[in-house]
């Protein structure tokens, strides 16, 4: 699948950090970096952190590393690799594809336990998008109010086709200034791929870079919102 602009929306080293609030309270915060791969021509690695901080730190910790790579142009992810620190959860997930053989190897092993990883391997097209890269990808896409798009998406299971709506425009105020946006949302619960219901909506800048501005997820324990908080370089 082609990216429908041969200019990419994001330069070498941007950063992007978030405050993240739950139910109204702070809740931690997140960055998304995105650099060059110098082992490769045409690749890319994309990394996201997330943290919890203060009371929701003390009843449900969190501290998750994502590191993804995808190739441009396309941006066909290569695999993406999940440090997970959630609760009393411990995991590290390994998700690698082969897009010759369009086949995807899952390794997921539980830290806490200690048992043998769980392996497994699933179909693939030859251009997938993991969590993180797809972020990557939309930027690449125009988004114009009333219509939509898709992509085959994989996070370890089978492949889902997520279909995004472009919803509206949008002025958007955060610690990082004052955005026009457009507001989309992609159908990723009851079963797409989140289990539980909910709604998922995701605000970019109506400029070339579509800057992720702010996610908000209405799940059953309550709205996360994370909102852009510094637009900067990894080197700052």
């Amino acid at each position: 699948m082609a990216a429908q602009e041969t200019r990419l929306p994001f330069s070498a080293g941007e950063r992007l950090r978030y405050a993240v609030r739950w139910r109204g309270l702070p809740a931690g915060h997140a960055e998304i970096v995105v650099s060059p791969d110098q082992t490769a021509a045409g690749r890319w690695k994309a990394s996201a952190k997330a943290k919890s901080v203060g009371y929701v730190s003390n009843i449900y910790p969190v501290e998750d590393e994502y590191q993804s790579q995808f190739r441009n142009p396309g941006f066909c992810s290569s695999g993406i690799h999940k440090q997970i620190q959630e609760g009393e959860r411990h995991r590290d997930v390994k998700l690698q594809f082969d897009a010759q053989r369009r086949v995807a190897r899952l390794e997921d092993r539980d830290l806490v336990d200690g048992t043998p990883p769980k392996v497994e391997q699933f179909a693939i097209p030859e251009c997938v998008q993991d969590i993180l890269s797809a972020v990557y990808y939309a930027r690449s896409l125009p988004m114009t109010v009333g219509q939509s798009f898709e992509f085959p998406l994989n996070d370890g299971a089978k492949t889902i086709q997520i279909h995004v709506d472009v919803q509206a425009e949008e002025e958007i105020t955060t610690e990082a200034g004052k955005f026009q946006v457009v507001r989309v949302e992609p159908d990723v619960f009851s079963g797409r791929l989140f289990t539980g219901k909910g709604r998922l909506f995701l605000w970019f800048t109506k400029d070339e870079r579509r800057i992720p501005v702010q996610l908000r997820a209405q799940i059953g324990v309550g709205t996360i919102n994370a909102t852009l908080s510094e637009i900067g370089r990894a080197t700052d």
